[in-house]
């Protein structure tokens, strides 16, 4: 019986691949004339479509949304009462229908052409009642359904879904979209922390700072480990550059292990320590200090000058969910 299951399962699989690879292969210019009229445009672009077409509208939309080309979807029916009124005439209309020949999808497309928006439409058949109202048609031809009645639609949004997709991706190469937008979209998503989340943003500073002089005792540095709850301390010369860091193992080892007599930051300290600028990002500071060869907990962050701007450990990093 899972054998069955599994022979099944692949016969899904291997009918829908079928089609991506028939799609793959029909590719025409009018992908590109879709492409240039959507980066001429002026205004947004409005996903639209019916059912399934219209879940793989909402999809698309919200891709091309989040990788630097606005978009926003809408029902046909709820455009057809009111909503239309989003539609301007800078803006670009992409209607997805298999058929083409739904009857609100194609209501609805008269008012969009008469206020000026462009259409391209995705859909199976360059023949229909869409196609014949559009600037640009991206014909996805299917040559079968997944589905064993040939009913539900399958291969069909998917190959919709990868055409949408394709256009985003396009649009965001071609608007040099870079990694620090992308995050600027997403800011509350650990992609987006990972990619915009600097270590100024996370790194103890100010009166939370642990922070000693060469010349200080024993008794003095663990009152600022103590009091500051962080389990080192940086130190730091008069002028406030970095030229140590002091950790709980440090002390163990020095005061208790190697027994110095008199002990003081600048015999306790690991001189020069590994630190990190300002400005980095915090997610590249986490990779880092946990990749090392000898991983570190904690580490300082200095400015170009090395003077001592803050102190980050990596339950610090931990907590912000990256």
């Amino acid at each position: 019986m899972s054998q069955e299951i599994i022979s099944k399962i692949e016969k899904a699989l291997d009918i829908e691949i079928e089609s991506i690879l028939h799609f793959r292969k029909n590719l025409d210019s009018r992908f590109a004339d879709a492409v240039n009229v959507i980066l001429q445009s002026k205004g947004k672009v409005i996903l639209t479509g019916v059912g399934k077409s219209g879940d793989i509208a909402k999809k698309v939309s919200s891709t091309l949304s989040s990788t630097g080309t606005p978009a926003i979807f809408i029902h046909p029916t709820d455009a057809l009462h009111g909503d239309a009124g989003i539609i301007a005439r800078d803006d670009v209309v992409i209607a997805i229908g298999k058929s083409g020949e739904s009857e609100e999808l194609n209501s609805l497309i008269p008012t969009a052409k008469s206020i000026g928006a462009k259409i391209i439409s995705i859909t199976a058949n360059d023949k229909s009642s869409l196609a014949k109202q559009s600037d640009v048609i991206l014909l996805t031809p299917i040559l079968k359904e997944a589905c064993p009645l040939a009913l539900a639609p399958t291969s069909s949004t998917t190959i919709a879904l990868m055409a949408g997709d394709a256009l985003a991706m396009t649009l965001m190469e071609l608007r040099n979209f870079q990694a620090e937008d992308f995050a600027l979209y997403h800011p509350a998503g650990r992609l987006g922390k990972r990619l915009a989340l600097k270590i100024d943003d996370v790194m103890r500073k100010g009166t939370e700072l642990a922070q000693v002089k060469p010349e200080d005792n024993l008794d003095t540095i663990l009152k600022e480990i103590t009091s500051k709850l962080s389990g080192c301390a940086a130190v730091t010369d008069h002028d406030g550059i970095l030229i140590g860091f002091i950790t709980d193992y440090d002390i163990r080892k020095k005061v208790l292990s190697e027994k110095i007599e008199n002990p003081t930051a600048e015999k306790i300290m690991t001189a020069n320590p590994a630190h990190f600028p300002s400005g980095s990002k915090a997610y590249e500071v986490l990779v880092s200090m946990e990749s090392r060869e000898r991983p570190i907990s904690a580490a300082p962050i200095a400015d170009s000058n090395r003077k001592l701007v803050g102190i980050v450990t990596v339950h610090d990093l931990l907590q912000k969910g990256l």
